[in-house]
């Protein structure tokens, strides 16, 4: 996945979630545990290997949601 795309998919996630967009149903808590562990890179994007499985997969299951159907 290119480092700017997941870099912008978590900026946006963590917004939605703080600014009460998106209701995660009791798991905001551990999603934004998860957000938070996200560190970046010297450039300023994200160090890929800080972001856990689980909110690849989450991030690709919101994205997938969002999307309108082809």
């Amino acid at each position: 996945m290119d480092r700017e795309v997941l870099h912008q998919q978590i900026m946006t996630l963590k917004g939605k979630i703080c600014a009460g967009q998106l209701q995660l149903h009791g798991y905001d808590e551990y999603i934004l545990m998860q957000l938070d562990k996200v560190k970046d890179s010297e450039d300023g994007l994200v160090d890929v290997s800080t972001v856990s499985s689980t909110l690849r997969l989450f991030i690709d299951a919101t994205e997938k949601m969002q999307s309108p159907l082809a």
